[in-house]
């Protein structure tokens, strides 16, 4: 099954003066050695691979040990994986949701800079009176704060449902962003700036409540006298008025349902089982079907490989109970003579993927992950767990034996109740 092509070209090489260097020069050159592209399958020089977080640097992954990180991976496949499919995930209604379920869980208390939370995407405001060409996305901030992104209008299918549009764009094309802040906390005044700042870190800025704090030079400052501006603050004064009036501001979500996290999944079984087995797993069956899957763009084609697993909103799975507070839950382990790889989402959704069931593979899983081990990992507390073994993480969970490491990362958590009013 060959789903990837990439032509080499012949490269003359070239001496200072620019002349070709002679075929007894060419045959003294020292090989240069090959590595294996992860993703790709391709035998490439080392100088042309990249630093891979498979689980993404975006969901906590420089907190995780090296299993779930690589140097095997070329640089353009580090780079395709990162936009369309990490990013279809994270960037997609689902991934945001995730982000910040219990995110407030991890909050100082004492330091309100670090009070960086993900926004809530309340979806694309359907406003008649939004700029002809523009879209105007809705986020909930910090404490009730409302922030409206205008942007562009994607034209492609594929950067609609990433949530703030195509995320190659340049500043230019980045848009402008207004927050109108709901509460005059210093606590959440602080934390709403720094949430709208880091969220928002190419479009102009702009603070529509009076009263910024002379320190903040990150934003514009708000011209009604200027056209684009006069016209996007036209949509948010209507917004404010009918909160205040009680009235409702309708907006539409863009979810496509049935290809949420399948692309991502089967790239992350595809590199655990070449870090597991070896970079020869993709050349194996069931990692070539991986790849193919991971790879393959159209989600009519990708129905073709015929990968086992389930993504997210699949349905109910009886793993809810394994969720942990604002952090995903990576297992993997042999089970009915299959290893798989399960994810257990913040909210509580699991998703899982199929690496092998090639019995010559299982033969060779590590006696540890045989039996069953799990990560934990905590973005929005900078932290992760693991390995440690699935029975002994049931065990903490279900409060029959703690395990300390588990304990200490739960010494992090707040009760949300703590926090200062709004």
């Amino acid at each position: 099954m060959n789903c990837a092509v990439r032509l080499a070209l012949p490269v003359s090489s070239t001496n200072d003066a620019g002349h070709e260097r002679n075929d007894r020069s060419q045959k003294e050159q020292i090989p240069v050695p090959l590595v294996t592209c992860f993703y790709c399958g391709f035998d490439l020089p080392r100088s042309e691979f990249s630093d891979e977080h498979i689980w993404p640097d975006a969901l906590g992954g420089d907190y995780l040990p090296r299993l779930w990180r690589t140097d095997d991976v070329c640089a353009r496949c580090n780079s395709m994986s990162g936009v369309y499919v990490d990013g279809a995930f994270i960037r997609g209604w689902a991934g945001s949701r995730e982000r910040g379920h219990d995110a407030r869980m991890y909050l100082s208390l004492t330091e309100p800079l670090k009070t960086v939370l993900p926004l809530d995407y309340l979806g694309k405001l359907t406003d008649s009176a939004i700029p002809s060409g523009d879209v105007a996305d809705w986020w909930a901030g910090p404490c009730g704060a409302t922030i409206v992104h205008f942007r562009p209008e994607e034209t492609s299918d594929l950067w609609k449902r990433y949530l703030g549009g195509d995320p190659r764009a340049k500043k230019a094309a980045a848009g402008r962003a207004y927050m109108a802040l709901a509460s005059n906390n210093e606590y959440w005044l602080l934390g709403a700036l720094g949430s709208f700042k880091k969220h928002f870190k190419r479009a102009k800025r702009y603070i529509i409540t009076p009263g910024l704090p002379s320190n903040w030079t990150a934003f514009e400052q708000i011209n009604r006298e200027d056209p684009v501006q006069a016209a996007d603050l036209a949509v948010i004064d209507a917004m404010l008025a009918r909160a205040k009036a009680n009235q409702p501001t309708h907006a539409r979500l863009e979810i496509d349902l049935t290809n949420v996290g399948q692309r991502w999944l089967c790239k992350l079984g595809l590199a655990i089982g070449c870090q597991i087995f070896g970079a020869g797993f993709g050349k194996h069956a069931d990692g070539e079907l991986l790849r193919c899957a991971f790879r393959e763009a159209s989600p009519e084609k990708r129905k073709q490989y015929k990968v086992r697993g389930s993504a997210y909103f699949s349905g109910g799975s009886g793993l809810e109970f394994l969720a942990w507070p604002a952090g995903w839950v990576l297992q993997l382990q042999v089970l009915n003579g299959i290893l798989s790889l399960t994810i257990v989402t913040p909210s509580g959704q699991a998703m899982a993927v199929q690496v092998t069931d090639d019995q010559n593979l299982i033969s060779q899983v590590p006696a540890d992950i045989n039996a069953g081990q799990a990560w934990i990992v905590v973005p929005s507390a900078a932290r992760a767990v693991g390995p440690i073994g699935i029975a002994d993480y049931v065990a903490h969970i279900t409060k029959s034996v703690p395990q300390a490491d588990l304990s200490a990362l739960e010494a992090h958590c707040i009760d949300p109740s703590s926090l200062p009013a709004c």
